[in-house]
Parts: C-alpha cells; sequence; structure tokens
C-alpha cells in the first residue's frame, strides 16, 4: 500500500513552509480585532450552511462586535491553507486536511464541532450493478470537485477496499442544476458527495442507494478550526465567533423555514427560480437544512453545542492511519482545544428560539 496515495492533500506540507513571514488578513493575528475572515469549505451556498448566514443577518456577529467575512474554497485543503497561511482566521472543514497537517507542524487547532457525524459517503443510482467498494473499479465517480473532501473519501474507500485509486475516473459535476443534470444524463456511475448533497440530489427525484464502505459510526466529522496559537493569545475573538454561530445553530432548530427565507434574502442565488413554487422549494430546502442540523446541536448527553469527543477525535486519526494519510502519530490534544466552549456556550438558548418563532 502506497504511504500517501491522496499527493492532493500533501500540498498542506508546501503550505505549511510559506507559513514563515504571512500575517493574517483578518483581527486574530493582530490587525482589526473586529473583523474575521472565515472559510467554508463548500462550493456554492446552499441550505446546508443556512445556520451560518443566520448569524449573520440576525446581527449575533454584530452583538458580539465582531464582523465577519466569508470565503467559499471548494475543498477543505484550500480551506486549511488559507487558514496555514494566514488569508482566513478560522476555516470550517472536516478532518483530513487537519490530521495531515498535524503531522507537517501546521498548528492547525480545532475550537468547535460543527458536524455531528462524519458526513462523506458512496452511493450508487438506482438499478446500478455496482454492490461493493471493489466494483468501483472503471467506474465513472461523481464528485463536486477532484480535489474535494468526497474524492478524497472514495479513494480511500478504493484504497482499503484494495483497489488503487487510480482504477476509477472521477468526474467533477460541480453542485446545484449542472449536478442534477450530470447524474440525469447517466455521465457517472456512483457518487461520492455529503449528507445534505445526497439529500439534494434526492429532492430531485433521484434514488440512490448507500455504497457501504466501511463502519465510520462514532467519528468526528470536523467543524471549526484555527490556528492554536492564535486561539492561545487572541481567545475572545474565537469565543464572540462561536458564541454567534451557536446562536444560529439555535434559531435555525427553532424555525428552519425561517432560517431558510433568511438564506434566500442574503443569497439571492439560493432562492427559487422564475416559474418553481416557493412552498416546494422551501419545503426541499428545509429538508436539506434538517439533514445538517440532526448532527449540529448539543449532542446526545452533553449540554454544551461544539463539543468535540476526544474518543471520536481519536477514531478519525486511527482511520488516517490505516488509510496511509500520515505516516505517523497524531495526538487528539495537537488538534483539538476545548477550552473556549464554556464561553462560546454562555447565552440563553430560550431566549434565540423565542425570537426565531416570534410571530410564526
Amino acid at each position: 500500500m502506497p504511504k500517501h496515495p491522496l499527493r492532493a492533500l500533501t500540498a498542506l506540507a508546501a503550505a505549511t513552509a510559506a507559513v514563515t513571514g504571512l500575517t493574517a488578513c483578518g483581527g486574530a493575528d493582530g490587525g482589526d480585532s473586529s473583523t474575521l475572515s472565515v472559510a467554508v469549505t463548500t462550493p456554492s451556498w446552499n441550505a446546508g450552511f443556512a445556520t451560518l448566514l443566520v448569524s449573520q443577518a440576525e446581527g449575533y456577529f454584530e452583538d458580539e462586535g465582531i464582523e465577519v467575512e466569508f470565503t467559499l474554497p471548494p475543498s477543505g485543503t484550500q480551506a486549511a491553507q488559507q487558514v496555514i497561511g494566514g488569508g482566513a482566521d478560522i476555516a470550517l472543514v472536516t478532518p483530513e486536511p487537519v490530521v495531515i497537517g498535524a503531522t507537517k507542524g501546521t498548528d492547525l487547532t480545532y475550537f468547535a464541532n460543527y458536524y455531528g457525524d462524519w458526513i462523506y459517503g458512496l452511493a450508487t443510482l438506482d438499478g446500478s450493478p455496482i454492490d461493493d467498494v471493489a466494483d468501483l473499479a472503471g467506474k465513472r465517480i461523481g464528485v463536486t470537485n477532484v480535489s474535494s473532501s468526497g474524492a478524497t473519501y472514495a479513494k480511500v474507500a478504493m484504497q482499503l477496499a484494495g483497489l488503487n485509486p487510480d482504477d476509477a475516473e472521477f468526474v467533477p459535476i460541480g453542485v446545484g442544476a449542472q449536478q442534477i443534470t450530470a447524474i440525469k444524463d447517466n455521465q457517472v456511475d456512483a457518487l461520492a458527495l455529503w449528507d445534505t448533497q445526497y439529500q439534494i440530489v434526492r429532492n430531485a427525484g433521484i434514488t440512490i442507494n448507500e455504497l457501504s464502505a466501511r463502519s465510520l459510526d462514532g467519528m468526528f466529522g470536523g467543524g471549526f478550526v484555527a490556528r492554536g496559537s492564535e486561539l492561545e493569545s487572541n481567545p475572545d475573538a474565537f469565543v464572540k465567533f462561536g458564541r454567534a454561530i451557536a446562536k444560529g445553530v439555535v434559531y435555525a432548530q427553532a424555525n428552519p423555514e425561517a432560517a431558510i427565507r433568511t438564506m434566500w434574502k442574503a443569497q439571492p442565488d439560493t432562492a427559487p427560480g422564475a416559474g418553481t413554487s416557493e412552498e416546494e422549494a422551501l419545503a426541499q430546502q428545509v429538508k436539506v437544512l434538517e439533514t445538517r442540523l440532526e448532527g449540529l446541536g448539543v449532542q446526545e448527553g452533553q449540554t454544551q453545542w461544539g463539543v468535540m469527543d476526544p474518543e471520536r477525535v481519536k477514531r478519525t486519526i486511527e482511520f488516517a492511519e490505516e488509510a496511509a494519510l500520515i505516516d505517523q502519530p497524531v495526538e487528539v490534544d495537537s488538534i483539538v482545544n476545548t477550552s473556549l466552549l464554556d464561553k462560546i456556550n454562555d447565552f440563553s438558548q430560550d431566549d434565540i428560539r423565542e425570537q426565531a418563532t416570534a410571530g410564526t
């Protein structure tokens, strides 16, 4: 088994070398402490990220005395690189680039959970002869883009099944209408997407079936990451950001329909187009948001939002070791900082729920 089959992710090593001498564009690195640049890993805004726009539209960032500027890098690797190189203060990413980065000295550290569980998976189209991962040899796998974390997951799954990642063709099908058209036109044989994207596909009337690669139950899904040195030197900025985000989550849970309408107003491209039923579009996008909300709130057995279970993180690191994504041990404490969570959760959830449901 090759040690580093996923060359795109190892680009983090080169990014690490560029850190010296660079400064961040936002406040967490000594500039304007009221402004934070946040890289959200998604090709475009969709209902799965509506909670972030709620936090902005409802003034939760403003209440904390901060301004947030979102960017949308299409892959977790690119989002992580922005933080490493100082182009962003915070990134919302899944664990692969963070775990790999830990072996390269990147100092990337999670300070709040966002995804309740591992969100990526493989799926086949209805009637497909593909029964297991080994059957993907010679097939076309649809991904949002070839450097996406979905593509990364598919390559790891193939490797663990005894295949070479080059045994299949990875077809970039984008998102939205482009994605749906590619699937309906039989341009792909299988999919490597994530939970909310699969709900979007189902909303389009496409039947898909999960292709089980291996059990990923109990693995850490990812969340908000920053440079560990900045979390220690300027914790207040990250506490304020985390608290505003948590408020947006509580709001969306209390009134998902209002959260979707807030997203439409903030990002008009997400609103239903001409000739599309607003009622139907609202129902479909609420389903996507609810898919995200299943793991986004306060987890069972917990009293706080954003908690990162060390055992879940450990399982994800072990997965990276098994998949040969890393060739040296990574300690949980080296990529997780839980010290801010008490202050992040210092607000009244009942007040936010009342605000969300007022007038509905």
